[in-house]
Parts: C-alpha cells; sequence; structure tokens
C-alpha cells in the first residue's frame, strides 16, 4: 500500500482536531445547563450560533483568500475553538437563587417519579410533551424509575453536527417544563438570567467557540483541498480521519469523565477539558509547521466571485446544501427521541433504550460514514457531482420514510447504514465540488459561502423540528420531510436538464465558471466526470481510477 507522504500532516490535522474538540463540543450544552442557564437561556444562545458561523465563514474566507493568510486563520481558528471550549468548563456558575439551580431542577425531575401516575405521563413530562389528565397517550404502568443519566447517557441526547453536523449547533432536548419556569423576580427566565455578569461571559465563550468551529472547519477543507490541488477526488479519504479521532477519543473521554465523576454532587468535565488542550495545542504546533502550498491560480478577484454566485449551477447548488442542512439537522436533533417514542410505544418496559441508541450512533458512524468518506473520490469519479447529489437526496427521502415505517425499534439499526450516503458522500461531495466552482484564489470563500447555507439549513431545522415534532409527532415529521426531500429530488434533475439544455457550453464552462481542465474531475454539463487531451493529444485523468488504496 502506498502512502503519499504529503497528505499525513492534513490526516493528522484531521484525527487531533475531532480527537480533542468533539466530545467537548458534543457536552457544550450540558456543560452550559450545569452552569445554571434555563432552557430559554440555551435556545437564545444557540439561535444566534449559524448566524455568527455564517458571518464568520465569509469574512475569514475572503480574508484568507485575499490575503494569501490561510495558515494565520487556520491558526486562530484552532485558538479561538481551544478557548471558547475551555472557558466555557472553566467559567463561574450563574448566582441563582437555590430553587432555580441546575442540581435541585434535575432533583426535582428524579421526585416526580413518585407523583407519575404513568410510565407515559413521565416519558412526556421528561421530554416537554405534556398531556392533560386522562388523555388517551396515558397507560396504566406504574412504578417507572427515572433516574439522572450519567455523561455517556447524556452522550445519546447529543448528536456531533460536523459528523454528524456542523459541530456544537445541535441542542438537547429538555424538558418545557423548566423552558417555561419562570424565575422569582421576571416572568421571562431569559430576562432574568440576563441581568448576571457570568450569563454574558458564558455568551461570548460561546461565540468565541462558534467563531473558531465554523472557521476551522472551512479552512481546513480548503486548505486540504488546495493541497490535494487536482486530486479533490480524494478529500473524502482524508476527512474519514476526523470520525475515526471522533469516535475514539470520545469513547476514552466519556469513560474517564464518568469514572471522575464517581462521588461528586455533580458531573465535573476535568478529563475532557486536559485531553482537549493537550489535543488541540498539538494540532496548533502541526498546523503552525504543515505545508500550505499558495494558490497558484492569482490573487482572488472579488468580481470573480460574483459571477460564480449569480450562475443557475451555482444558485441550484446553495439551495441544495440548504435543503440537506435542514433535513439532516432534523434527523440529529430529534432522531434519539424518536428512536425512544418509538421504543415505549412498542415495550412500555423497554430495558435496552441507551444499549439502542448507542449501537444507532456507533453505526451511523462506523458502519456508514466511515467506509462512504473513503470511497466518495471513486464514486464522485464515477458518476460526477450531478448524479451524486441526486442519489443522496433520494437516499435521505428513503431513510426519512423508513423512520414513519418503523415500529420495532430494532429496525432503527440497519437504517442507520445508509448515513453514509446520506451524509458522508453528500459531504465529501459538496467539499469538491465547492472547489471545483471556485474561481483562481478563492477557495476558502467558496467553501465558507457553501459552509453558510448549510448552517442556514441546520438554524431552520431547529426552528421547523420544534414546531412539527410537538404537533404532529416524530413519525409523520419524518415522513413530511421525506417525502419533501423527494420531491425536491425530482426538481433537482429538472432543473439540471434545464441549464444543461438552455445554456450553451460557453456561459457554462462545464459546470464551472472557470474551466479547470487540468482536474480530472472536471464535469460536462450532463454532471458526468470528462476527460481532457493534452498538448500531445493524450488523454489526461485516465490514472484517477486508480486503487483505492493509494494515496489513503
Amino acid at each position: 500500500m502506498a502512502v503519499n507522504r504529503s497528505l499525513v500532516p492534513i490526516k493528522l490535522h484531521y484525527f487531533l482536531r475531532y480527537a480533542g474538540s468533539a466530545f467537548m463540543t458534543m457536552i457544550l450544552p450540558l456543560i452550559v445547563r450545569q452552569k445554571g442557564v434555563s432552557a430559554q437561556g440555551i435556545g437564545f444562545l444557540w439561535s444566534t450560533m449559524p448566524i455568527v458561523g455564517l458571518i464568520t465563514n465569509s469574512v475569514s474566507g475572503a480574508f484568507a483568500d485575499y490575503f494569501r493568510a490561510h495558515r494565520t486563520i487556520f491558526l486562530f481558528a484552532l485558538a479561538f475553538l481551544t478557548t471558547g471550549l475551555l472557558s466555557s468548563y472553566g467559567l463561574p456558575n450563574l448566582p441563582l437563587d437555590e430553587d432555580y439551580t441546575n442540581d435541585n431542577i434535575l432533583r426535582s425531575i428524579s421526585e416526580q417519579k413518585t407523583n407519575s401516575s404513568s410510565t407515559s405521563e413521565l416519558y412526556n413530562r421528561h421530554h416537554g410533551l405534556v398531556y392533560p389528565e386522562g388523555n388517551e397517550n396515558s397507560s396504566a404502568l406504574q412504578g417507572m424509575e427515572l433516574r439522572i443519566p450519567s455523561v455517556i447517557d447524556n452522550l445519546h441526547d447529543m448528536v456531533d453536527p460536523e459528523l454528524i453536523m456542523e459541530e456544537g449547533q445541535i441542542l438537547p432536548p429538555i424538558s418545557r417544563e423548566f423552558a417555561e419556569k419562570e424565575s422569582p423576580e421576571d416572568s421571562s427566565a431569559l430576562s432574568y438570567l440576563m441581568k448576571y455578569p457570568q450569563f454574558w461571559l458564558i455568551f461570548g465563550a460561546i461565540m468565541i467557540e462558534q467563531m473558531g468551529l465554523s472557521t476551522c472547519v472551512m479552512i481546513t477543507d480548503a486548505v486540504c483541498l488546495q493541497i490535494l490541488g487536482t486530486e479533490r477526488h480524494k478529500y473524502g479519504r482524508q476527512r474519514v480521519w476526523g470520525t475515526i479521532g471522533m469516535g475514539i477519543m470520545s469513547v476514552i473521554t466519556g469513560a474517564l469523565v464518568d469514572l471522575y465523576s464517581k462521588g461528586l454532587p455533580q458531573t465535573d468535565y476535568l478529563p475532557a477539558a486536559i485531553i482537549c488542550a493537550v489535543f488541540m495545542v498539538s494540532d496548533m504546533i502541526l498546523v503552525s509547521r504543515m505545508k500550505i502550498s499558495s494558490s497558484r491560480e492569482g490573487k482572488m478577484k472579488m468580481g470573480d466571485v460574483g459571477s460564480v454566485i449569480i450562475r443557475p449551477q451555482t444558485i441550484l447548488f446553495f439551495v441544495t446544501a440548504f435543503v440537506m442542512g435542514t433535513s439532516l439537522g432534523l434527523l440529529w436533533v430529534f432522531k434519539l427521541m424518536h428512536i425512544e417514542d418509538v421504543s415505549l410505544a412498542w415495550d412500555p418496559n423497554f430495558a435496552n433504550m441507551k444499549l439502542l441508541q448507542g449501537l444507532d450512533i456507533g453505526i451511523e458512524t462506523f458502519g456508514g460514514e466511515v467506509p462512504f468518506f473513503f470511497l466518495s473520490g471513486m464514486i464522485i469519479e464515477r458518476l460526477g457531482y450531478n448524479v451524486v447529489f441526486a442519489g443522496c437526496l433520494g437516499t435521505l427521502a428513503i431513510r426519512c420514510c423508513l423512520y414513519y415505517a418503523i415500529s420495532n425499534p430494532w429496525w432503527f439499526l440497519p437504517v442507520e447504514f445508509l448515513n453514509g450516503i446520506s451524509y458522508a458522500l453528500f459531504h465529501a461531495c459538496m467539499a469538491a465540488y465547492a472547489s471545483h466552482l471556485a474561481p483562481p484564489g478563492a477557495q476558502a470563500t467558496l467553501q465558507g459561502l457553501v459552509r453558510g447555507s448549510f448552517s442556514i439549513g441546520l438554524s431552520a431545522a431547529g426552528f421547523l423540528g420544534g414546531i412539527l415534532f410537538q404537533s404532529i409527532g416524530g413519525a409523520l415529521m419524518y415522513l413530511s420531510v421525506g417525502l419533501f426531500d423527494a420531491v425536491f429530488c425530482l426538481l433537482f434533475l429538472c432543473f439540471q436538464f434545464l441549464i444543461t439544455k438552455h445554456y450553451s457550453s460557453e456561459k457554462l464552462k462545464g459546470v464551472s465558471a472557470y474551466d479547470n481542465s487540468d482536474s480530472p474531475l472536471a464535469v460536462s454539463q450532463e454532471g458526468s466526470p470528462r476527460k481532457y487531451q493534452n498538448e500531445k493529444g493524450e488523454e489526461e485523468g485516465k490514472d484517477t481510477g486508480k486503487s483505492l488504496l493509494e494515496d489513503v
């Protein structure tokens, strides 16, 4: 197996960055809640994150391209991410009234089990699904114990937004009863929290973390694709090491936090903070010495970027990123809640809830994402960007419809293998296609704009999902999403056909505003890979179908 040593540093960066920050990013809402911030406060903090990410991505991407300062932006992003995560852990708790502290809230949830008349009522209270007394959704089962979950259990309520999502943009399901709890001094819990300087310190730490996270994701992909050059189809083989690092270290870190917290009044995330600091500092040292070649295409011109953005194929690409972000966001936020609903409906005494959710996340990651990140280059090369996008949309539609049809919760596990196509393959194709569309010297700018579209979709998912999940339930919500994705898939194919038919090759120059004819993945009007001839009339790009083990 041949190993391309020039790609080892970027692989190591992905591993270190995700191994160090993914766990802390996943549990960040839990840390904030432990500081005394209510559900309304958490909702306020996380609703601003996509906006911060969009602005930061656009500005930092354009700055990196215009001044050719990719390494500088890279290091600042890592520093901001590390500072935000560690500050969130180290900041003091809010000096709230005794009855309004997080520990008392959790204790009151635990005490509700003795007053609950049914398993269904207790479950619904815990998840904010409160039914009137005597509602037909209540059952007659008595004596259900509700334990306060450990950090490992809490992880099942969170999903990594980059792997899973843009990271750190997912809210945990929090009881609506306490989201609506009024403070002793004000009818608005959020206004009550805003009186404390500690709340604004937490707000600042979260914003710094989000600025670093969103910029880091964008600049990492831009630098990776810049290093790969014309071999952008190998992007997935580099990105897969982030998934591996996150999967391994999340399990180890969670176990260490549980072990360290035994006998303590509440969970202490000190081991996670130490691991985060060690890995992130190591990553910054690596990036400072990493060879980042400057673009040979010339300095970025904003006029060129504008001409690319207004082209029909680019607009369709941005809309597709938004739709996929919305649909995937609905999966990441509400899927585990839906699994719990289905499990309890199937068996009120279902005793393997955390095992099922853990297996679900494991299959989703190692059974779906890892292989498809690795195979993405070959698939994109053979099928082309447009076919892959349509396939991802169709697969996501099927996945959501299957969620609606499932009544036995164990059938969720085989469905999660579809995550490889609906997320990992789409993620790799999105990054590679943005790189292909980018005009000379504007890799980071286009990556930032595409990531912004995806992030807006994630934000919309949190808003729409909360309404749909409460009003029609998880099953009908996923059926609606699946049908919408199926319709959009057909519209995507129709628009691609119209673009190909009504725009000449001179207008489109392939599917890119710039004819990157030296790229083995340059795309024809039909969206399939095409080959070019060099000055001697020989075909170029014929070696792109090499063994998948090459340059792993």
